[in-house]
C-alpha cells in the first residue's frame, strides 16, 4: 500500500470574534489512517480537491468523511463532501463515513435524522452481521430517522439505533462511531477498513 492516499474531509468551525473559517481534524484520525497503511490528504477547499482528483499518477485509494459538525447544506464542508461523494461514484473509489460522515451519506441518499439521547461519550454494545467488535464508542446526538435509498443496515445498538450502514450500489460504508478515539485502535476495525480500501473498485462492499 506504499504511496496510496486517502482523501479526508475535516470539521468546519467559524470563529466569530476573529471572523475566521477554520478546518480541523483530530490527529489521532491521521494516526489511524497511517496505521491502515495509507497516506492522508486533507481536503480544505474545492479547487485543491479538483486538482487532486485529476492527477492520474496520484493513487487515491479511498475517501474518508470524518466526524464533527451537523449537516448544513450551505456550508463549505457540505459542498466538499458532496464533491467527494460524486468523485467516489464516478471513479469507483471506496468511501467511508465516520459519525458525521455516516449521517452525510444517509442525507445524500435522501434519508433524514432525528435527535436522540444517551449516545454521547458512552460505549455501548452493538449487533452486527459482519465481524465487527461487540462494543463501540458513541459521540453523537443525532441518529437515522429515515434510511436513504440503496442503503442497508449492517449494525444496530441495543436500543435499536442504526450504527453502521453500507450502500447496495457504491463502495460506501458508514460507521456511527469514531475508531480513532479508542485508547487502543481496534484490530477488527483496522482489518475491516484496510480490506475495504484495498478491494477492487469494481466490487461493492455489502
Amino acid at each position: 500500500m506504499k504511496n496510496k492516499f486517502i482523501l479526508i474531509s475535516m470539521r468546519q468551525d467559524y470563529f466569530y470574534n476573529k471572523k475566521e473559517l477554520r478546518f480541523a481534524i483530530d490527529t489521532k484520525l491521521i494516526d489511524w489512517v497511517l496505521t491502515l497503511g495509507f497516506k492522508p490528504i486533507l481536503v480544505t477547499d474545492l479547487e485543491t480537491l479538483n486538482f487532486f482528483s485529476k492527477q492520474e499518477l496520484l493513487k487515491i485509494q479511498g475517501i474518508l468523511l470524518s466526524g464533527g459538525n451537523d449537516i448544513e447544506k450551505k456550508s463549505l464542508r457540505y459542498k466538499i463532501e458532496k464533491r467527494l461523494a460524486d468523485i467516489s461514484k464516478k471513479k469507483k473509489i471506496p468511501l467511508l463515513g465516520l459519525c458525521h460522515g455516516l449521517q452525510f451519506i444517509n442525507f445524500y441518499e435522501g434519508g433524514s435524522l432525528k435527535k436522540i439521547n444517551n449516545h454521547v461519550s458512552v460505549n455501548h454494545v452493538i449487533k452486527s452481521e459482519n465481524d465487527y467488535p461487540s462494543k463501540v464508542n458513541s459521540f453523537h446526538d443525532f441518529s437515522i430517522k429515515k434510511l436513504g435509498k440503496n442503503l442497508r443496515v449492517i449494525s444496530t445498538s441495543q436500543d435499536g439505533e442504526i450504527e453502521a450502514i453500507s450502500h447496495k450500489k457504491y463502495n460506501w460504508l458508514g460507521w456511527m462511531w469514531h475508531p480513532e478515539r479508542d485508547k487502543k485502535f481496534d484490530k477488527k476495525l483496522i482489518k475491516i477498513a484496510r480490506k475495504f480500501f484495498s478491494e477492487s473498485r469494481n466490487k461493492n462492499y455489502n
